[in-house]
């Protein structure tokens, strides 16, 4: 589990974004709607594919009880035919509200993992923001993670024992030209 986690961190460099997504980088990217978040969803399914995988972008969970989640992206495995990665990308600002947004985010990719029979090795976790904002709180993701969480439900999701956890932050700075490019990529393993 940790080599695999180690792999993704080591596929996730800017070298990869440069040369799948050169808008991100190069080019600036207007922050307007969900674009950010469709290109990080579709850098997410492309690094899937790099490493071999299938890559699904807005992957229905199977219902249950709780919420209806449809996971940004998830990476199947070509032999046993099972989601092995399962990733959200959300923005983040910096703020309490940011922080809880992140907290749902988390919940939504635990019970995706409950709800997937724990057949995921990996849950990752994507923050993007622009510029320097507060970091988030890592002690109530990692914490959130290991004892689990009640979703918007009601309903307690315990915490995840048999998966990595990677928590991702994208940041974005903004040209002169008004769009953003990414600047940096910073990963955790928290697992």
């Amino acid at each position: 589990m940790n080599d695999f986690c180690t792999r993704i961190k080591e596929k996730l460099e800017k070298d990869f974004v440069d040369q799948y997504f050169p808008v991100l980088t190069q080019w600036g990217v207007s922050d307007e709607d969900v674009l950010v978040h469709s290109l990080g969803c579709s850098l997410w399914s492309a690094l899937g594919h790099e490493m071999e995988f299938m890559a699904v972008t807005e992957y229905p969970i199977p219902c249950a009880v709780g919420n209806d989640i449809r996971s940004d992206t998830v990476w199947i495995s070509r032999d046993t035919r099972k989601p092995v990665v399962v990733l959200e990308f959300e923005r983040y600002d910096g703020s309490m509200r940011g922080n809880r947004k992140l907290e749902i985010k988390l919940s939504n990719l635990m019970e995706a993992a409950q709800r997937l029979n724990d057949t995921p090795e990996i849950l990752v976790l994507s923050a993007w923001s622009q510029g320097v904002v507060r970091a988030p709180d890592m002690d109530m993701i990692r914490n959130t993670f290991r004892q689990g969480v009640k979703n918007s439900k009601g309903v307690f999701i315990p915490g995840v024992e048999n998966a990595g956890f990677l928590f991702c932050r994208f940041i974005f700075d903004r040209g002169r030209d008004n769009l953003l490019r990414l600047q940096q990529i910073k990963t955790w393993n928290l697992s």
